[in-house]
């Protein structure tokens, strides 16, 4: 409350003297004007200001409404009062003052709109978004307020999972900007894709995921959603081809199609065509999970020592804790092995550690969590998690 405090200090007065200035400059003399409206003024700011302080915040509105008379000189101290309510989280005071400055008829049609713009946002915090629909669909078409406002119903849109609205205000933010938003399409074709396929309508999925690619071909989400439409109706070729088509795509998600392309080999009885694709994966793609990968596929075949071998190799050029953990659970599976004492008891705390770190993290913010998210949780941004190479146990 204390930050709400300093700013009141700095900003009302300065509006207030807007305002007493204002209405001096239309009397003969500024000065005597000054000092008839000072005493008063001075003696209810304190007022507004104490409330403040013991968080009786709407007497302390009450009062700063009442010294700051509404009009085109205080309304800017206004608006920055509800907007510093809004982010202490006092949604209903945010409301009462923007609500309020609204309400005025005698506010320039500037004030009045960046009022509505504020009365949306505190509407969009507070989670009414129908009513702050509205607002921004009516400011959209206000030069100054149209790509915030664009922003806002994207927003919303993307809360109630409204894709097809969300297509369609992200286009036209394209427009107002005049840049390329199309990766962001893509994923929200993504997502229509995955709604069809949930409803086992895989002809809708396809058309979704075509109109994807013609948003954006590097999207790798098309591809990974692809391959499992194809694998859920067995055509495993078409599954591998779109998953092999992520290496190109987008490389940062290669391990997401590690498990997926075993499956289609093995279900198509090709273990020399699983082999190959594993070489092609890891002189492609640095880190561990390609080299881990093909260790358990020398192992399931029997041939465990190729398996230590080649991760042995693998480790003397690379340090990798997933590698060095795949590495003794090869050896603790070894009957040869001799794997006992401290790197049993390693072996034990890896397998522990690696069970709860997070698999991905955003580029963005940093968040990290065990599954994968198209959009972040924390920051919003689109494709920005990518899968983490290794663990860190030291964090």
């Amino acid at each position: 409350m204390l930050n709400s405090v300093l700013v009141l200090l700095v900003l009302l007065p300065v509006a207030a003297g807007s305002g007493w200035l204002a209405r001096a400059r239309a009397e003969r003399r500024r000065q005597d004007a000054e000092q008839r409206s000072a005493s008063p003024v001075h003696a209810d700011y304190l007022r507004g200001i104490s409330y403040l302080v013991n968080e009786d915040a709407d007497r302390a509105i009450e009062t700063f409404i009442r010294v700051l008379e509404v009009d085109n000189e205080t309304a800017e101290t206004h608006l920055a009062l509800g907007n510093l309510f809004r982010r202490q989280g006092d949604i209903d005071r945010a409301l009462r003052l923007h609500q309020n400055l609204v309400a005025r008829p005698n506010l320039s049609a500037g004030h009045r709109n960046q009022a509505r713009y504020e009365l949306a946002r505190d509407y969009l915090r507070a989670g009414v978004l129908d009513r702050a629909e509205s607002l921004f669909v009516e400011l959209v078409d206000n030069e100054s307020f149209a790509e915030r406002s664009l922003n806002g119903l994207i927003t919303i849109h993307e809360q109630v999972r409204d894709w097809e609205q969300a297509i369609v205000a992200t286009q036209h933010l394209e427009r107002e900007r005049g840049s390329s938003l199309r990766p962001i399409i893509a994923q929200y074709y993504c997502e229509l894709a995955e709604q069809a396929i949930e409803a086992e309508d895989s002809e809708r999925a396809r058309r979704m995921l075509k109109s994807a690619r013609h948003a954006y071909r590097g999207c790798a989400r098309i591809s990974l959603v692809g391959g499992r439409l194809a694998e859920s109706h067995r055509d495993f070729r078409t599954a591998i081809r779109a998953y092999h088509e992520v290496l190109v795509e987008d490389p940062a998600f290669a391990t997401e199609i590690l498990e997926p392309m075993h499956r289609c080999f093995a279900a198509s009885d090709d273990d020399s065509g699983y082999v190959r694709f594993l070489q092609e994966f890891m002189a492609q793609i640095e880190g561990a999970a390609g080299h881990v990968a093909y260790a358990r596929h020398l192992r399931s075949t029997g041939r465990i020592d190729e398996a230590i071998a080649h991760l042995s190799r693998y480790l003397q050029h690379e340090a990798s804790w997933i590698g060095f953990y795949h590495l003794l659970e090869l050896a603790s599976a070894d009957p040869r092995s001799n794997l006992t004492g401290p790197l049993d008891n390693l072996r034990q705390s890896l397998a522990r550690i690696i069970e709860r770190e997070p698999l991905y993290q955003c580029g963005h913010c940093g968040f990290s969590g065990r599954y994968l998210h198209w959009q972040c949780p924390s920051c919003r941004q689109w494709n920005t998690m990518v899968p983490r190479r290794d663990i860190k146990p030291g964090d």
